[in-house]
């Protein structure tokens, strides 16, 4: 099911062939540092928040007041910026292939598509996880990276040209 803005990009006539966004399994390494970084600030929050010891010693006196909130601040800024950012991104991306035209939405924060007509299109080749495209007037291939299902995109596209 679409949604609002791709309803607005892909014509009722239109029949769609591919519709995909990133896999979750793009956000390994942002879960690890996630983990890394929720485990040591946390393990700083806990030696502050220790029991007194048999000598009356509490860590929480060696450190000014409002330490724990600014440990606290500093795990939520760095999960934000190094899970919570790079998850919105990946998701964000979506390549649709319908039968006139190849849309595309970038990984990131705005909302733009590039749109391209199939008919426009000279060449689809891929490597690995790279969908390289020859477009007809431009002299430089437009690449699009880390393509889930490059090869059923490839297929699709190739089957889709009219030559």
């Amino acid at each position: 099911m679409p949604g609002k803005a791709m309803s607005r990009k892909v014509n009722s006539g239109e029949q769609v062939y591919v519709d995909l966004t990133s896999p979750l399994s793009t956000m390994l390494f942002p879960v690890l540092e996630l983990i890394v970084i929720t485990g040591v600030c946390w393990m700083g929050i806990g030696y502050m928040d220790r029991l007194p010891d048999m000598f009356g010693y509490t860590p929480a006196t060696d450190f000014p007041p409002g330490t724990r909130e600014l440990i606290l601040g500093i795990w939520a800024a760095l999960s934000a910026w190094r899970f919570g950012l790079p998850l919105w991104r990946q998701r964000r991306f979506r390549i649709t292939v319908t039968d006139r035209k190849l849309l595309v939405r970038p990984s990131g924060l705005r909302s733009r598509y590039d749109s391209i007509p199939i008919t426009y299109m000279r060449g689809v080749q891929r490597r690995r996880n790279t969908l390289i495209l020859g477009v007809g007037g431009q002299s430089r291939p437009y690449v699009i990276n880390n393509v889930p299902k490059v090869r059923k995109v490839e297929s699709v596209l190739k089957d889709l040209q009219h030559w």
